[in-house]
């Protein structure tokens, strides 16, 4: 096993939409998700994607009032007589304000669908620019700058989900000691097939933060239990996993299987806690094996406790 270290990791911006993280440098025509804030080829500022898209959006809209003002120009100069010229002023005046309620109303609509064909019409740089932080973050490794992969890694997973990224992601914290305060992923790093590390990635979340245990999870875990069997310890592992489970009703009453197999390797409290969910459920039904289970654990282990009398 190899030794963890103990780390500080930098925190991660709060974004309402992933689109929010990207910036881009207008002079080298490149995009950039990391915590810099100026080009490192031309030294420029970055600036937010949607305020560069915003910027095209004004340009479109500064074009159409200036070609409506040409219009409204050529038909005032065209006009011969005094009627012709009232009539093209009128007119004019009429059609700008039109243009400018019609905008008002539709401004941001039109924002969006620009934004969105600008994203669009950039994938395939902003493809690139990613392929060059992924670049960086090999650079790191090899220099043993583990930490700083993986946060930079943390940064390009907010837009690729390969299982690729998401083993890299889990390699990388298979080397530091995961503590309750930092901000850990689980359920975005599940792999679609068996994989040895993400399960001894599992082994440490799980005793630091098991609320991360979700659905997704323990689907996972109920796929390939005979394998993380062969891990040391597996099934103290997924006893702990369907300790973990107990934090809902719903999640107890979906893998009362799993729950039933290992109940074991359930801690005096996370029995506890399981026998006080019965007997609160117990008119439901469905919940009878999973009963007798808790009954029988807690008679040849727990007989003598006080916390259990009664409850079930």
């Amino acid at each position: 096993m190899k030794k963890r270290v103990g780390v500080q990791f930098r925190k991660m911006q709060k974004t309402a939409h992933v689109y929010e993280r990207l910036q881009t440098c207008t002079r080298c025509h490149t995009y950039h998700v990391l915590w810099d804030t100026h080009c490192s080829e031309c030294g420029r500022e970055y600036q937010p994607i949607r305020e560069v898209a915003a910027k095209v959006t004004r340009r479109y809209v500064q074009t159409r009032f200036l070609l409506l003002g040409l219009f409204v120009l050529l038909a005032i100069l065209c006009a011969d007589t005094l009627t012709q010229l009232a009539v093209g002023c009128a007119g004019g005046i009429l059609v700008f304000v039109c243009f400018f309620v019609m905008q008002r109303k539709f401004g941001a609509y039109e924002r969006d669908v620009d934004f969105l064909r600008y994203l669009t019409q950039e994938t395939e740089t902003i493809k690139k620019s990613l392929l060059l932080h992924q670049e960086e973050i090999g650079f790191d490794v090899k220099e043993e700058r583990i930490k700083d992969a993986y946060e930079k890694i943390r940064e390009v997973g907010q837009f690729l989900h390969s299982d690729t990224i998401k083993l890299r992601k889990i390699m990388y914290l298979n080397h530091f000691v995961l503590r309750k305060d930092m901000e850990l992923e689980l359920e975005s790093l599940l792999p679609t097939t068996y994989d040895k590390d993400f399960v001894e990635y599992l082994r440490e979340v799980v005793k630091v933060q098991p609320q991360l245990v979700k659905r997704s999870v323990l689907d996972y875990v109920n796929r390939y239990k005979s394998k993380i069997l062969l891990h040391e310890n597996g099934e103290q592992l997924i006893g702990q996993i369907a300790g973990a489970a107990l934090r809902m009703s719903a999640y107890v009453a979906e893998y009362q299987e799993l729950i039933i197999e290992y109940i074991d390797y359930l801690p005096r409290e996370r029995l506890l806690r399981l026998a006080r969910m019965i007997s609160r459920h117990h008119h439901e039904g469905g919940w009878e094996r999973l009963e007798e289970a808790v009954k029988r654990r807690i008679e040849t282990h727990h007989s003598f406790d006080p916390d259990f009398h009664g409850v079930l």
